[in-house]
């Protein structure tokens, strides 16, 4: 199995189950105020998730694309975290 590709599921796996924690967390709670709380926080570690997991795999392919295409992916990444603010 390919090592990086391991990495990258563990981290969305983490990532999941802080997910599920947090929902479970919120139905404890049982407050809208809390609940919000829990879905900020949620919401400011996701993109750092995602630039992590994407930055794995770019390094990975780092090698076998061409700089072109490369730098292509990287555009694509910040206009996703742009457009999604």
């Amino acid at each position: 199995m390919n090592r990086t590709v391991l990495t990258m599921a563990i981290v969305r796996i983490i990532f999941g189950l802080m997910s599920l924690s947090g929902a479970f967390l919120m139905l404890k709670f049982n407050q809208v105020e809390k609940a919000l709380r829990i879905n900020g926080i949620l919401g400011s570690i996701g993109p750092f998730v995602f630039i992590f997991v994407s930055g794995l795999g770019i390094a990975s392919l780092a090698g076998k694309l061409p700089l072109e295409k490369l730098v292509m992916i990287t555009i694509g990444m910040v206009l996703i975290l742009f457009g999604t603010r």
